[in-house]
């Protein structure tokens, strides 16, 4: 079984401003109580004793709910908060924790219209009027198809507030009976290689209208801000610049959940688990100038937790190897070769092999991935069949068509799979 957890942001009314008024003031002692929990941390730890949820909660407890007027429910939870994330991202964007139905809950009026009922003190509710919008309609439609909530967020974004629930569900995982290994690019966003017992069963490329499409708004970009460095039209650049960031921010995430539900139909199809290289460092990748602007413009982040949720609820693992030398790797003699042409070739000095070098990193990556699965009848002695090469002439785009159907001679020797996650 796997365990899927999706946010919906619920969309407020507006708020009267009393009401306004006590949401910012129970913000401002959420914030007020954070920080004492954080420095109550730095002073246990100083007196080196052993700090837990527990002893954290004994001894801020009653100064929690008597100087700043917190709900119990709310201080348990902020204080669970607190002790869990401590020592890891910090806290930036705060936001006001409920559990239901202790300190928050669901209700509808006489008029059939949603309200959720929230503390904000030790004796006083209000009710907060919901939006009965896109938003609420995918919140109703997800409880339908078997998702549960017990908890929710109250936050403030863009000068105004929402609700952020949280929704789990169950998903039964299948057997898989391939793999498929995806290379991750900035030229191409995913590159698919999908391998069985029977060797290479199809190969294609996703995403390459990404790369175009951030090219162009860069340039558009770079125009608009010489206008505001010679200071014509400051103004009128500024706001033009704010509307390219959004409609960047949105056509890539946008394209992304769009390739990633073609990925995953055709994982479905081949019941494939999913094999993605793990590139959590890729921000802070050292290179030439040139190639790290393009690989920062890479949207991985987002194209991998779009993976993930997706293919959770279609029951396909996932599963994260190391990239080291996966385009510099021969998939046929094993031997390392080059990266020509701009990259974009892959030549090895070995057996002579030239193949586009996106393809042969998603077929190392499946192979990576193949080499694990111990316990899904997989094993690399199930390829030592083929002989060709993986580099086809058939090569079509976006997943139309039967690619390449041949097989691939296997390596003697395969590099560490790192695995993530699963």
């Amino acid at each position: 079984m796997a365990e899927e957890i999706r946010t919906i942001f619920l969309n407020m009314l507006p708020l009267t401003k009393v009401k306004a008024d006590k949401l910012h003031t129970l913000m401002d002692n959420c914030i007020k109580g954070t920080d004492f929990l954080l420095a109550a941390i730095s002073w246990l730890k100083g007196y080196r004793e052993k700090v837990s949820k527990y002893s954290l909660q004994d001894k801020t407890y009653e100064y929690l709910k008597e100087n700043l007027d917190l709900q119990a429910q709310i201080i348990i939870d902020l204080i669970k908060d607190v002790f869990t994330h401590n020592d890891s991202y910090g806290f930036k964007n705060y936001s006001i924790p409920y559990n239901v139905p202790r300190s928050g809950k669901l209700s509808v009026t006489e008029n059939k219209n949603p309200v959720m009922s929230v503390s904000v003190s030790r004796k006083e509710r209000i009710g907060i009027p919901i939006a009965m919008d896109g938003a609420w309609d995918r919140f109703n439609r997800l409880l339908s198809e078997g998702y549960s909530w017990s908890a929710f967020r109250v936050v403030e974004r863009d000068d105004s507030w929402k609700i952020a629930v949280s929704l789990k569900n169950d998903f039964q995982l299948l057997v898989p009976e391939s793999v498929m290994g995806i290379d991750v690019g900035s030229r191409c966003l995913a590159a698919v290689t999908v391998i069985s017992r029977n060797g290479v069963e199809k190969q294609l490329y996703f995403g390459s209208d990404i790369y175009e499409q951030q090219r162009n708004i860069s340039l558009r970009r770079s125009v608009l801000q010489k206008h505001m460095d010679k200071g014509t039209g400051k103004e009128h650049a500024k706001k033009k610049l704010r509307d390219l960031k959004h409609k960047e921010r949105n056509y890539v995430k946008t394209r992304c959940y769009q390739i990633v539900h073609q990925v995953v139909d055709l994982a479905r199809k081949h019941s494939s688990l999913i094999a993605i290289e793990d590139l959590k460092g890729l921000r802070n990748a050292k290179g030439h100038r040139a190639a790290n602007r393009r690989n920062k413009k890479i949207p991985y982040h987002t194209f991998r937790a779009a993976l993930e949720s997706v293919a959770k609820r279609q029951g396909i693992e996932i599963m994260a190897v190391s990239p080291k030398y996966t385009s510099k790797w021969c998939p046929k003699c094993g031997r390392y070769g080059r990266r020509v042409g701009k990259g974009k070739e892959f030549v090895c000095d070995g057996c002579g092999l030239k193949v586009n070098a996106d393809r042969v990193a998603s077929l190392n990556i499946a192979l990576r991935a193949a080499k694990v699965m111990h316990n899904h009848n997989m094993s690399s002695s199930q390829y030592s069949e083929g002989r060709e090469s993986v580099n086809t002439l058939v090569w079509q785009d976006e997943g139309e068509g039967v690619e390449s159907w041949h097989g691939y001679l296997a390596p003697d020797c395969k590099p560490t799979t790192l695995v993530v996650g699963s």
